[in-house]
């Protein structure tokens, strides 16, 4: 069957936290961000049934990218669900954010990639992305199933496609 993206809706935070298995606090937010306008929660559907999701942000997140790259798109929150990988989901998911960043007109996404992260990485440079030679420190807090806050901080570098 093939995959269908669709955007997030409002009611789904909750289930999406569940197939997913994400902290509890992650669909919730970033659902009241694609209200505000900011993002657009993309969820990857084979058959009805979610199998991964990806945010495409309409301003680069991290400051370092942000003075590089003003008003940059960026592809950020990319996850497959551990038994679809490899079945061509994230290639989905990254082609309809690029998809609905050209229609509203912009020439470029960008996207950080770990630097632990060296599969994901495989994935967007064979989907035409290329090195910027941008790399920095993504620091960020993220909450566990439990409520504990963890302090997180990943080496990252940015990687960037000509949508146009």
């Amino acid at each position: 069957m093939r995959t269908v993206v669709r955007l997030g809706a409002p009611t789904e935070a909750d289930s999406l936290t569940r197939v997913m298995d994400a902290p509890a606090d992650v669909y919730p937010q970033l659902l009241a961000a694609q209200a505000e306008g900011t993002c657009l929660l993309l969820v990857a559907e084979v058959g009805g049934r979610v199998v991964g999701t990806g945010l495409l942000r309409w301003a680069p997140r991290d400051t370092a990218v942000a003075e590089q790259w003003p008003g940059l798109p960026e592809l950020s929150n990319l996850q497959v669900h551990p038994d679809e990988r490899g079945s061509g989901h994230g290639t989905a998911l990254v082609e309809d954010a690029c998809a609905r960043a050209t229609a509203a007109g912009h020439e470029r996404i960008g996207i950080g990639v770990g630097e632990n992260a060296p599969d994901a990485a495989r994935l967007y440079l064979r989907l035409d992305f290329a090195e910027t030679g941008l790399a920095y420190s993504d620091r960020y807090t993220w909450t566990d199933a439990d409520g504990v806050d963890h302090d997180a901080e990943d080496a990252v570098r940015h990687l960037v496609r000509r949508l146009v």
